[in-house]
């Protein structure tokens, strides 16, 4: 079975558990102090887009609504008619391709199956969406691991979610939500993170000043894992690949690290 035709089917049956029937309370207290009505705003993996329905109902018509499922969208059209057709986009996260201002996260980034993979993906893939200091909030369940790779929406921890995200984004707020609503109180965090500006830097020698650290956030951000490890064929960027244990191992193999290198001075002079 396919994704969309897993998440078709869970809507079909109504087996929709995460769904709160009505705006996420920490999302609704952001947007509300939020002033541009005219930025660009993603919520993917939308479900029935509570969020979205208020935004639009407050002004803010730049909004785009992504899942994988029709059934939500179709719903959303429903309860909003003159919603723009174009802005109800039925796709695969993954494949999206477009730039925005503010993406809304609210139980998405917890339907995958939590993998290292998975959640690396997802934070290259979220930064690679935004403008430069565009932002990623959202809720993040706050819920120990299980064995139970079945039981959806999966949580995770504090630390752990900083690991996957502090290669892109700056933390600005990531702590225990203190307004969630009332079946979801002590289980939720809410985040506010900024996209990090790469580093480019100029130089009679074209690498004097940057560091690997940055090379590499600056390479997965814009290239992406699959890239990287297709171009360097270096083993740390096809296995679970993660900032840290690609630094390590960069750091103690030279011959690695000058693939790195030329790999990256080739992207950077095609720009």
């Amino acid at each position: 079975m396919s994704e969309q035709e897993y998440w078709q089917e869970r809507y079909d049956e109504n087996r929709t558990g995460w769904d709160l029937g009505k705006i996420s309370e920490p999302l609704k207290q952001y947007i509300d102090q939020l002033t541009d009505k005219t930025i660009r705003i993603l919520i993917p993996g939308a479900g029935n887009a509570y969020e979205a329905e208020y935004l639009w109902n407050n002004g803010f018509k730049n909004v785009f609504v992504l899942d994988i499922a029709t059934t939500p969208l179709d719903n959303l059209k429903k309860r909003i008619p003159d919603f723009p057709k174009e802005q109800l986009l039925q796709q695969d996260f993954f494949k999206h391709k477009a730039e925005y201002d503010l993406v809304l996260e609210q139980t998405f980034f917890c339907s995958f199956p939590p993998v290292k993979m998975n959640r690396t993906k997802y934070a290259t893939k979220m930064a690679s969406l935004l403008s430069d200091n565009g932002k990623l909030v959202g809720v993040f369940f706050d819920l120990p691991l299980t064995d139970d790779t079945e039981k959806r929406p999966f949580g995770g921890s504090l630390k752990e979610y900083r690991t996957y995200f502090q290669a892109y984004f700056k933390t600005i707020v990531f702590e225990r939500c203190n307004n969630s609503n009332a079946d979801r109180m002590d289980k939720e965090l809410f985040a506010v993170l900024q996209k990090k500006k790469p580093v480019v830097k100029q130089s009679n020698n074209p690498l004097h000043g940057i560091t690997l650290k940055s090379m590499l956030e600056e390479l997965i951000l814009h290239q992406g894992w699959e890239k990287m490890a297709e171009a360097c064929r270096i083993n740390c960027f096809y296995s679970n690949p993660t900032l840290k244990s690609s630094l390590v191992f960069l750091r103690k193999h030279d011959w690695a690290r000058e693939k790195v290198e030329r790999f990256y001075l080739r992207v950077r002079n095609k720009h």
